[in-house]
C-alpha cells in the first residue's frame, strides 16, 4: 500500500496575461477528453484563483474559448482529484457564459458526465 504525500497549493493572488494566454492555448489544443497529467502542476494554482478573477477572465474571452476552458478545467479538477466543490473556476466561467449566451445544454451534459463535483456547472443552489 502506498500513501500520497499532501502538497499545499500556492494560491496566486493574481494571474499574468501570459499565464492566461498559456492556459487558453492549452485549452484550444486539447480534445474534450484528454489526459492532463503533465499540465496539472501548471493548472492547479490557477484553478484556485477567486471567482471574481475568473469572471474577469471569462469576460475577455469568446464563447468558444470559454467553453474550451470549462472543459479543460472540468477535466483537470477530476484528473487531479482536487475537490474544489463550489470554488471551482468552472462555475464562474459558466456563469459569465450563461449570462452572455444562454445555457448550452450540450456543454452542461458534457460537464456533468465528466465530473464528480456536484456543484458543476451551476454552483451551489443557495
Amino acid at each position: 500500500m502506498s500513501v500520497d504525500s499532501w502538497q499545499p497549493v500556492n494560491k496566486p493572488s493574481d494571474v499574468s496575461p501570459e499565464q492566461i494566454s498559456q492556459l487558453v492555448a492549452l485549452a484550444e489544443g486539447q480534445p474534450k477528453e484528454c489526459d492532463l497529467t503533465l499540465e496539472l502542476e501548471f493548472i492547479q494554482p490557477l484553478a484556485h484563483l477567486d471567482k471574481q478573477k475568473w469572471e474577469e477572465i471569462a469576460l475577455s474571452l469568446t464563447q468558444d474559448k470559454q467553453k474550451q476552458l470549462i472543459c479543460l478545467l472540468t477535466l483537470a479538477e477530476q484528473q487531479g482529484n482536487w475537490h474544489l466543490a463550489e470554488r471551482s473556476p468552472v462555475i464562474a466561467l459558466f456563469k459569465v457564459m450563461r449570462k452572455q449566451h444562454g445555457i448550452d445544454k450540450s456543454l452542461v451534459q458534457w460537464v456533468k458526465a465528466h465530473t464528480e463535483n456536484k456543484f458543476l456547472p451551476f454552483g451551489p443552489l443557495l
